[in-house]
């Protein structure tokens, strides 16, 4: 029996799908209003959420494995209690945690390995993602265990409508702007500029396969998990067009130096480790996003 913190998420419920398909019991945290979701699954369902210590006491009672993919993204120490009690409990098997890449903050050098500084200020989301790397490492260290995993990804992206709804988001955020028809704003007044601005992505059925893997073989320590890198311009226009917007793409150095950055990270590791070499092509899977999206805004829409 494998436990999955955030089992109806959207990364989450991606990696009991991992799971059940290599024929593994799977056992989920879920939240009561999420429950009826699981009800003709063949899932063990555990009702509770991160800031119930019990209850991941009792989700975590006779697992053979944990990955830990649930997270508050706001709420840091409850973040910090949730890994706590999951580590005072957790007794067989290997422990995945998902942590992201928000762990280096800024760029401090390109490539940006896993031997990268990390910066707790970066974010609430950074701080909280730190904190329960370290918890992890130590406890292991302690108990002289070698049997667990910290996976790095950045943007999660799957063929998922939460992708590009869920608030917060960049990408959220510029799709509602696309889906509006208005104007996107880029750093980079040269196309020489804004060719350097861009981030990093992984297909959130490529992270469920990475996180399932490292349960039977542990990394011990911590990886990127990349599949590849794109620019903003790039990941806009091809926005506009999945969606027949009517938006344009707009130049100029006055927009959020959020996007003025040029984030670039290793994968090295998890390739050695797992033989990890993503083939999904983020344009296939923004279409798909796009696509289920558009269908739940025609859904609400309708219900009005």
């Amino acid at each position: 029996m494998i436990l999955v913190t955030g089992g109806t998420g959207m990364l989450g419920s991606f990696v009991v799908r991992e799971l059940q398909q290599r024929g593994q019991h799977v056992r989920i945290l879920a939240r009561t209003h999420s429950e009826p979701a699981t009800r003709k699954t063949n899932i063990d369902v555990v009702l509770g959420n991160l800031a119930n210590i019990d209850s991941l006491h009792r989700a975590a009672q006779k697992v053979t494995g944990i990955i830990h993919t649930a997270c508050t993204f706001t709420h840091p120490e409850v973040d910090i209690i949730a890994m706590e009690a999951l580590l005072n409990s957790w007794d067989q098997g290997a422990f995945v945690f998902i942590s992201s890449v928000d762990v280096y903050g800024y760029a401090q050098w390109i490539p940006i390995t896993e031997n990268h500084p990390f910066n707790k200020t970066y974010s609430s989301y950074s701080y909280g993602k730190v904190s329960c790397e370290t918890l992890l490492e130590e406890t292991a260290q302690k108990r002289g265990r070698g049997d667990f995993s910290i996976l790095r990804p950045p943007h999660i992206w799957g063929p998922d409508p939460r992708c590009l709804t869920k608030k917060g988001l960049w990408t959220t955020d510029i799709y509602e702007r696309v889906y509006r028809g208005e104007s996107i704003v880029l750093p980079g007044e040269t196309q020489d500029e804004w060719s350097q601005f861009g981030d990093a992505w992984v297909d959130a059925r490529e992270l469920a396969w990475a996180s399932v893997e490292c349960l039977q073989k542990p990394l011990g320590q911590a990886a990127n998990v990349i599949n590849d890198h794109f620019t903003w311009h790039d990941f806009c226009t091809e926005l506009i067009h999945l969606t027949r917007s009517s938006s344009d793409i707009q130049h100029n150095n006055s927009g959020s130096s959020s996007f003025a950055q040029c984030w670039k990270y290793s994968g090295e590791r998890l390739q050695q480790h797992l033989n990890f070499y993503p083939t999904e092509r983020w344009q296939d899977t923004l279409a798909q996003m796009v696509t289920l999206a558009g269908s739940l805004q025609k859904n609400s829409s309708s219900l009005d």
